[in-house]
């Protein structure tokens, strides 16, 4: 009897565990559009190219970042969530080193909507993330996220160095 209780408990925790991680997982990913982001992605660098700007590459981080706001966004539609970033970005937050960016529609709107935006064209940016998920009526939602080069924390000075106090030792 007791053999039978435990199998039933053992059931009921894959169960639990398949339906609570394992398919909304298969549905975010079920969501998904990379090839839609590699030609958003595209689309930008044409349009920095023209203007002689470096090229945006790819932050793996942000791509996650991305992917997981536009998911989000399709399955619950709450745009003030779902910008979850990882610890090593925590540090980068509130400094204007990121800007977020949403896009919601059909795919040619969407990819007008952010060839217009202004910031993808600031030479500031130099790496991006970028998630497109669909929705089950055809329309995208792109979730856009532009990083600068991670500012370094300038070196202490040397007390009484002669830079510290602007005077320069050379004749």
């Amino acid at each position: 009897m007791s053999v039978t209780i435990l199998f039933i408990l053992i059931f009921a925790v894959v169960l639990y565990w398949a339906v609570t991680q394992v398919l909304p997982e298969r549905k975010r990913t079920s969501l998904l559009r990379p090839g839609l982001a590699d030609g958003i992605l595209s689309v930008i660098n044409e349009r920095r190219l023209k203007r002689e700007l470096p090229l945006l590459d790819w932050d793996e981080g942000l791509i996650e970042v991305a992917e997981n706001k536009a998911a989000h966004q399709v399955m619950t539609g709450d745009e003030s969530e779902g910008w979850e970033y990882p610890a090593e970005y925590q540090g980068m937050l509130g400094r204007s080193l990121l800007v977020e960016a949403l896009y919601q529609g059909p795919f040619d709107i969407v990819l007008d909507q952010v060839k217009r935006t202004r910031d993808v064209c600031d030479a500031d940016w130099v790496t991006c993330g970028i998630g497109v998920a669909g929705k089950p009526n055809g329309d995208v939602v792109a979730a856009v996220i532009l990083c600068r080069e991670a500012w370094e924390v300038a070196p202490e000075s040397v007390p009484g160095s002669a830079l510290k106090n602007g005077i320069s030792t050379q004749h």
